[in-house]
């Protein structure tokens, strides 16, 4: 049985929470151009793709930090009480925020009965999907991840860590495999999906957090942001490379599973391991790491919202108006979710 010398109470995994969440805004942020920009000016979409290529350890964050707190082979809870207790608290903003989202989509279509339908019609197929929403996919997901977490918590608690070890990189393997035979493998466009086997690719992201927090504290740091910085670097070439083939091809090197993404996230989480003092203070950091779920939830509206306002990531040089936006959403969407906090009816939305 694997012994597991995590503690309680880490610093680190509520640091880890605030930046994650940070660079997951950060990341939308830039997707606007990356995914939309049509402009004449190449160094917007280069800006757009550095910084969309250095975030996207963001979502794999999450990942692995439930991984360190869910697959402690010291917990002894049941499959049936783990249930209750994770679906208790994902449904209720799931159902909630696809039906907010839903209105977002729509609102523009109700004058129009015609393309109101087909927008319906087309809704009605992403939420199938698990995508009625750029980052709506993560609660969705999230499903299918917590069906089959006892399964790998009994796997923690019985095989000993070199096994482990040897499990989550063939799982990685399988999955980085996966994710570029979707990305080269044709066209997809016409392909009806169901969101409940989405977790499979994201579920050694959960056995890596646990094993990196299981692991000695790293030492040769400058391999960890060698291997960072190539990837991430890496990430940016491919998508320059790949600039005239089709999305899916396009935005291989993008995918949170992708032969760049994953050693970047795996190397960052370790690095995360030494920011053992709080980000914020030991009054207000485990505060600010318990807004990180509802802002995720949040953000995206307000990004909307400020784009009808002029603030948006092109409202100057995205080298500066990127992470002026993402801050400015950050701080309006930690501020709703307190607001929805305190309010009974809504308390659950948020987390």
């Amino acid at each position: 049985m694997t012994s597991s010398p995590l503690r309680p109470t880490l610093h680190w995994l509520d640091n880890a929470r605030i930046i994650s969440c940070f660079a997951v805004v950060f990341l939308h942020t830039a997707g606007s151009i990356v995914y939309h920009y049509a402009g004449p000016n190449p160094s917007f979409f280069l800006a757009g793709s550095f910084y969309n290529a250095f975030s996207r350890w963001s979502v794999p964050f999450f990942l692995m930090i439930s991984g360190v707190l869910l697959l402690n082979p010291r917990k002894s809870e049941g499959v049936a009480a783990f249930y209750s207790k994770r679906f208790g608290r994902i449904l209720i903003p799931l159902f909630f925020w696809t039906a907010v989202y839903a209105a977002i989509r729509l609102l523009p279509f109700l004058r129009d009965a015609g393309a109101l339908r087909s927008e319906s019609m087309r809704l009605l197929a992403d939420v199938a999907a698990g995508n009625p929403y750029y980052h709506m996919w993560y609660l969705y997901m999230l499903v299918g991840l917590y069906l089959f977490l006892p399964l790998v918590h009994f796997c923690v608690k019985a095989a000993s860590l070199p096994d482990l070890r040897l499990l989550c990189i063939v799982w990685f393997a399988v999955a980085i495999v996966s994710s570029a035979a979707w990305s080269f493998g044709g066209p997809h466009g016409g392909r009806f999906s169901v969101f409940i086997g989405s977790f499979f690719n994201f579920m050694p992201y959960c056995i890596a957090g646990y094993l990196i927090a299981a692991m000695p504290m790293p030492g040769r740091l400058w391999r960890l942001w060698l291997t960072v910085g190539a990837c991430g670097a890496g990430s940016v070439a491919l998508s320059y490379l790949l600039a005239g083939e089709a999305d899916e091809i396009r935005f291989y090197s993008y995918s949170f599973t992708s032969i760049t993404v994953v050693p970047l996230a795996l190397a960052l989480f370790a690095l995360a391991r030494r920011l053992t003092k709080p980000l914020l203070g030991e009054r207000w950091n485990s505060r600010a790491a318990d807004l990180t779920f509802g802002i995720y939830l949040v953000h995206p509206a307000f990004l909307k919202l400020m784009g009808s306002w002029g603030i948006s990531a092109t409202m100057m040089h995205p080298i500066a108006a990127i992470p002026l936006t993402a801050c400015i959403a950050v701080v309006l969407s930690g501020l709703a979710t307190m607001v929805l906090a305190t309010l009974p009816g809504l308390r659950r939305t948020v987390g």
